[in-house]
């Protein structure tokens, strides 16, 4: 090999190191590891939002409000029941899930899968109550 294509392909093998590493930062900048808070909810029910919202993108008169709001309060209590039968359903489906994973792990699996299971139940209870943890540190 004469010195001329060994320096190019030293050359070419740091320029792709380098290229490597430029793509590595804008990607991890890009892309966190850690997910971005959430913006906290409105405050209100969800027809009084959308009330309220209507009521100025719509122009909508004192009258037509009036008549509105009824509709819309009925859609929410709609939803809100659609909303608890599908979480019923989903905890039902997970407790099934657990109950079938269980015999077939060992101990410390088991051991594992429960602190798991606790863990998820409180980002639940917490992001039920508002609060959130703490954000990771930035790098």
């Amino acid at each position: 090999m004469n010195p001329l294509s060994r320096n190019a392909i030293i050359g070419y093998l740091a320029a792709t190191f380098v290229a490597g590493a430029v793509a590595g930062v804008f990607g991890a900048r890009a892309f966190p590891a850690t997910p971005a808070p959430r913006h906290p909810r409105p405050t209100g029910s969800m027809s009084e939002r959308i009330l309220k919202r209507w009521t100025t993108d719509l122009h909508l008169k004192p009258e037509q409000v009036v008549q509105i709001e009824p509709i819309l309060k009925a859609s929410e209590t709609e939803v809100s029941g659609i909303h608890q039968e599908t979480e019923r359903r989903m905890k039902a489906s997970f407790e099934r899930m657990h109950q079938q994973v269980t015999p077939l792990l060992d101990q410390e699996q088991r051991r594992l899968l429960d602190e798991l299971r606790k863990k998820m139940d409180r980002r639940k209870t917490d992001r039920s109550h508002g609060t959130n943890a703490p954000a990771a540190p930035a790098r």
